[in-house]
């Protein structure tokens, strides 16, 4: 369906934050922005290999999508982007409770560019993007039940607390990859 700039289709999405961030950047002090930069770079690299795409970067965040049929490579990225982030803070030697938290969550999007004329960029919004948000503070890999049922076979998991979120009636259903 296309309504003037929007698209709407079906995707997996992957929000990411560095879990206790503003520790690191004390302990980095003016290296911090040299090491989030390095980071980007490292992620994205990894993300656009597992086909995905950066949608934005949020501080220490980032937003990204995988097309809808990838959701079984999305856990695999996910795994290789936290791996690969925990060799960057041990290089670092930052605090050892510094890592890659991350929420996969699949379905129905809105896709389009949005902005202030000064400040026009691609974006995505819709349901399944808050759920990946709001799961991606889990410290590991959180999925929700659309992404489980599609790789329940291939990798352990571990059922987590429902999360209750306030725009719906439902609990929301997440598991964590046990890694």
């Amino acid at each position: 369906m296309q309504n003037n700039n929007v698209t709407i289709k079906n995707q997996v999405i992957m929000f990411l934050d560095i879990h206790n961030y503003s520790i690191a950047a004390i302990t980095l002090g003016q290296s911090q922005y040299e090491f989030i930069q390095q980071v980007y770079e490292m992620l994205g690299d990894i993300i656009v290999a597992y086909e995905g795409e950066i949608i934005k970067y949020m501080g220490d965040g980032l937003l990204c999508v995988f097309p809808a049929v990838l959701a079984s490579e999305a856990v695999e990225c996910a795994m290789k982007l936290r791996q690969a982030f925990a060799g960057v803070v041990r290089g670092r030697n930052l605090p050892g409770d510094t890592e890659l938290e991350v929420g996969i969550s699949a379905g129905e999007v809105a896709i389009g560019v949005f902005g202030h004329k000064s400040l026009r960029q691609k974006d995505v919004f819709g349901d399944k993007v808050n759920c990946a948000a709001m799961i991606g503070h889990h410290r590991g890999i959180a999925i929700t039940e659309s992404v489980y049922d599609e790789i329940k076979t291939r990798y352990e998991t571990a059922r987590l607390p429902d999360f209750e979120p306030k725009w719906q009636d439902e609990p929301l259903r997440v598991w964590e990859i046990v890694e």
